[in-house]
C-alpha cells in the first residue's frame, strides 16, 4: 500500500528546505554558559606549588617558569626582538559579550622593564579583547582593572603576559625575573551579559551532500530509534515527487559517536537527478541536504580538490579567473637563509602546506605520491580542471605535482645530497595573504625523512615523465640516486627536531626505515635493479604500511605489489599479503561501526586523514584482489567525508551544502571566507588546542570538531589532507 506523505513534506522537499537542518545558526539556542555577578572566571594563586596550569611560548626569546615563594617566577634569559618573543600564558576560562569583568593580579621584576598584560583570542590575528602595558620593578604593584567583553562570546580565549623586547629597550637587558601572583578574573556585572551558546544542533538525517554513483549503495542515517509511525522514509524529487519510498532498519548503537543510528537503504534507486529524503522524526517532517545521482557525481568535487592545491601555490602570481578573491601575488620570492649559516638559496615555488605558508618536504612528497596513485592506479588523466596548465595534453595532476617537484629539487643540498626538512619563517604569520608574510625566511637543517621521501617521489617522477619531459625525468633520476645515496647506510633514524629558534610545523618522525625502504622500491621500480638487495636488507616484517607524511610504507608496498617484478617474486607476493590483511582489518573495525567509519573511536588530529588513507588501501587491495567489497567500502569513506555523518558536514569547503566556513587558514581568514575545496581535519578526540578544550570536553570521539578558525586541531586544512581525497575519489571518476 502506497504511504501517504504529506504535502508539506513534499513542498519542503521540493524547495530544499531541511527544517532544523539547513536553516540552523552556527549555535543552538540551548545554553551552556550563562553567568551571575560574582562568578570567577579564573583564581589562580600559586599556593599549591605549582604553575597554575600556565604555560610558555618562545618566539625567538628564551624564558623558564617555576613557583618560587608562591609565585609564578618567569626566569627570562634573552628578550629576544619582538614583545612577544617571551610569553606566559593560561587557557580555560570563557567571556560573554555583554559582559563586564574586573580583572587583577600582582606583579614584580628584579629590573625596571615593561610589561604587557592582554586577555586575547586564542587564534587568527590574536587580536586583545583588553590590554594595556605597564612599567613594573622591584616592587609588587597590584594591578586591577574593570573591563567590558565588547565581541561575541568566546569559549576559549588566553590570558596573556607579554616579555619580550619592549619599546623602552635600547638592548636586551640580560637575565632577570617576573614574578607574577594573585591571578582573578570576576564577573562584576553580568546584566547585560550575552549567554554563552553551546555546539550546533546536529542534523538527525545525514547523507552524501554530494551524492552517488548509480549502482553504488546509498543509505541514509537517522538518529534516534524513532517512534511508531517514524520508520519510513521517501526519496523526493525536486518538483516534490515520491521517487522511492524505504523503510529504516532497526537502530543500534554506534560506539564513535553515541547515538543510536537507522540505517535507510536505498541502494536501489538509479535514477540520475537530485533529490532529498524524507522523513519523521519526533512528530516532525525532516528533510535532508539535497544530494544527487549521477554517472559524473564526483567529477566537480575532485576538480575542486585539484584546484585548491593551485590556490596554495607559493612564489607565484595566481590568477584572479581561477581563484577569484583568493587570487594573491608573487609570494615568498626571497632568498631563504640556511638556518645556522650565512648561506642563502633560492627555494622559491612549491605549496603552501596548510593554513600557514611553510612548506615542508615530507608533507609534499606525501601530497605528490597521491597524485601519482591517482594518476598511475586510478587513471586520472583529466586535462580541463582548470589550472592555468589545463588543456596542454598533460594530465593536470603532472603539471599541478610537477610545480611542487620544481620546488623539491631546489630542497635538496648539493653537495651533501640530503634534502632540508622545510622552508618557514621563524614563526608563524598572523591572518595575513600570503605575500605580506614578509619575515626571513629559513631553510631547517636536513632531515633522513625528508632526504627519503624525496628520493622515493623523484624516483618515480624519473618513470613518470620518461615520455612526457625527458630531461626534467633525467635530472629527478639524478637527484634521486644522490638523495638515496646519502641516506642508504646511515645511523640517523631520529628523524627532525625544530631548531631552539624555530617555532612552525615540526613534523618529526621517529622512524626513518619506510622512508628509506621507499626510496628503494621507487628506484628498483624506475630501472636501478641493483637495489634489489637493499629492498631485501630494508624490509622487515615490521615495516608498517603507512600512508602518511611519517610513515610511507604502503606506498613502496603497493608500488612493489602492484609491479610484481621478476626479480622480487617473493618480496612482492607478500606485500601483496600484507596490504590484504591490513584491508580485511579495516572490514571487520567498519562492521561495527554504524556509518561504516575504520576508525573505531581512535579520531585523531587529522582523523578525515586517516578516514581517506585508509579508503586507498581498501582500493589498493581491491586492485590487487579485484574484490568489489574493498571498493565499496572505500566509497563509503567518501560518503562520510561528504556529509554521510554524525555531525551532518560534509568536510570539503564549499562542496555541499553544509560545509566548514571558517577554517583555520589564513587565506581564508584574511578574505573572511572559506577558500573551496579544501578538506578539513575533522573530529580530533584529543582536543589539541584551547578552542577544542573549552567547546568539545564532553562530546563523543566522532563528535570532537567544531567549525572555528581558532581550533587548528580539528578545522585546519593541508595538502596532504586534500590529495588522498583526490586519489580516492580519481578511483570513481567516470
Amino acid at each position: 500500500m502506497k504511504k501517504q506523505w504529506s504535502k508539506r513534506i513534499l513542498m519542503t522537499a521540493a524547495c530544499v528546505l531541511t527544517a532544523v537542518l539547513s536553516a540552523a545558526p552556527l549555535y543552538a539556542s540551548d545554553a551552556q554558559g550563562k553567568v551571575e555577578d560574582g562568578d570567577v572566571q579564573v583564581a589562580v594563586d600559586f599556593e599549591d606549588g605549582g604553575t597554575g596550569s600556565f604555560m610558555t611560548y618562545m618566539n625567538g626569546g628564551s624564558c623558564e617558569i617555576a613557583n618560587e615563594d608562591g609565585a609564578l617566577a618567569v626566569h627570562i634569559t634573552n628578550c629576544g626582538s619582538l614583545d612577544y618573543a617571551n610569553q606566559v600564558y593560561y587557557d580555560g576560562f570563557a567571556l560573554n559579550k555583554g559582559c563586564i569583568y574586573t580583572y587583577s593580579f600582582d606583579i614584580s621584576s628584579d629590573i625596571p622593564r615593561k610589561c604587557e598584560y592582554r586577555i586575547q583570542l586564542n587564534g587568527g590575528d590574536y587580536h586583545a579583547y583588553m590590554s594595556d602595558r605597564i612599567d613594573i620593578g622591584p616592587d609588587v604593584q597590584h594591578v586591577e582593572t574593570d573591563w567590558t567583553m565588547e565581541e561575541d562570546s568566546d569559549p576559549a580565549p588566553r590570558l596573556v603576559f607579554n616579555l619580550g623586547k619592549m619599546e623602552d629597550m635600547a638592548e636586551d637587558p640580560g637575565e632577570h625575573c617576573v614574578k607574577i601572583d594573585n591571578i582573578s578574573l570576576v564577573v562584576k556585572d553580568a546584566s547585560g551579559a550575552e549567554v554563552l551558546e553551546s555546539l550546533p544542533a546536529y542534523p538527525v538525517l545525514t547523507l552524501s551532500q554530494t551524492g552517488y554513483l548509480p549502482g553504488a549503495a546509498k543509505t541514509a542515517f537517522a538518529k534516534g530509534d524513532g517512534e511508531e509511525g517514524e520508520q519510513d522514509f521517501a526519496v523526493v524529487d525536486e518538483s516534490g515527487k515520491v521517487c522511492f519510498e524505504g523503510t529504516f532498519a532497526a537502530a543500534a548503537y554506534d560506539r564513535a559517536s553515541d547515538e543510536r543510528i537507522r540505517e535507510g537503504d536505498f541502494s536501489a534507486f538509479d535514477e540520475p537527478g537530485t533529490y532529498t529524503v524524507v522523513m519523521r522524526d519526533g512528530g516532525e517532517e525532516v528533510s535532508s541536504y539535497p544530494f544527487r545521482i549521477a554517472e559524473n557525481v564526483y567529477d566537480d568535487l575532485f576538480r575542486g580538490a585539484v584546484r585548491m592545491l593551485y590556490l596554495q601555490r607559493c612564489g607565484t602570481k595566481t590568477d584572479p579567473a581561477i581563484a577569484g578573491d583568493f587570487a594573491h601575488g608573487a609570494c615568498h620570492m626571497a632568498e631563504a637563509v640556511v638556518y645556522g649559516t650565512d648561506k642563502t638559496k633560492d627555494v622559491s615555488g612549491g605549496w603552501h602546506d596548510a593554513g600557514d605558508y611553510g612548506r615542508y618536504v615530507v608533507a609534499g612528497a606525501k601530497a605528490v605520491s597521491d597524485l601519482f596513485l591517482a594518476y598511475e592506479a586510478f587513471g586520472a588523466e583529466m586535462d580541463d580542471i582548470g589550472i592555468p596548465e589545463s588543456g596542454n595534453g598533460i594530465p593536470d595532476l603532472l603539471d599541478e605535482a610537477r610545480y611542487e617537484l620544481d620546488f623539491l629539487l631546489k630542497m635538496q643540498d648539493e653537495e651533501s645530497g640530503l634534502v632540508y626538512h622545510k622552508v618557514t619563517c621563524y614563526a608563524f604569520p598572523g591572518s595575513v595573504p600570503p605575500e605580506e608574510e614578509t619575515d626571513t625566511l629559513v631553510i631547517s637543517p636536513v632531515s633522513t625523512a625528508a632526504t627519503g621521501d624525496f628520493a622515493a617521489v623523484m624516483a618515480k617522477a624519473a618513470r613518470i615523465y620518461a615520455d612526457i619531459d625527458p630531461a626534467f625525468a633525467a635530472s629527478a633520476d639524478d637527484a634521486a640516486m644522490k638523495a638515496y645515496a646519502a641516506i642508504k647506510d646511515t645511523e640517523d633514524h631520529e628523524g627532525f627536531t625544530n631548531p631552539p629558534e624555530i617555532s612552525t610545523g615540526e613534523y618529526p618522525d621517529r622512524g626513518t626505515n619506510d622512508e628509506r625502504f621507499y626510496a628503494a622500491a621507487e628506484l628498483y621500480l624506475a630501472g636501478h635493479e641493483e637495489l634489489a638487495g637493499d629492498l631485501a636488507a630494508l624490509y622487515s616484517g615490521n615495516l608498517k604500511c603507512g600512508l602518511g607524511w611519517a610513515g610511507v610504507g604502503g606506498y613502496a608496498f603497493y608500488d612493489l605489489a602492484f609491479a610484481a617484478p621478476e626479480g622480487l617474486p617473493e618480496l612482492s607476493l607478500e606485500l601483496k599479503g600484507r596490504i590484504l590483511g591490513e584491508a580485511d582489518a579495516l572490514i571487520k573495525k567498519s562492521e561495527k561501526d554504524r556509518y561504516y567509519m575504520t576508525l573505531e573511536k581512535n579520531y585523531p588530529w587529522g582523523s578525515n586523514m586517516s578516514v581517506a588513507n585508509n579508503a586507498m588501501l581498501l582500493l589498493f587491495a581491491g586492485e590487487l584482489s579485484g574484490e568489489e567489497a574493498y571498493r565499496l567500502l572505500a566509497l563509503r569513506a567518501v560518503d562520510y567525508l561528504t556529509g554521510a555523518n554524525s555531525l551532518g558536514i560534509s568536510f570539503v569547503t564549499g562542496y555541499g551544502t553544509h560545509t566548514p566556513e571558517h577554517p583555520h587558514h589564513r587565506p581564508s581568514q584574511a578574505v573572511g571566507k572559506a577558500m573551496p575545496g579544501m578538506l578539513a581535519g575533522g573530529p580530533d578526540v584529543n582536543l589539541e588546542d584551547s578552542y577544542a578544550k573549552g567547546v568539545l570536553k564532553d562530546q563523543a570521539p566522532a563528535k570532537c570538531y567544531v567549525d572555528n578558525e581558532q581550533s587548528y586541531s580539528t578545522n585546519e586544512v593541508t595538502i596532504y589532507w586534500n590529495s588522498p581525497l583526490i586519489t580516492c575519489l580519481s578511483a570513481f571518476l567516470k
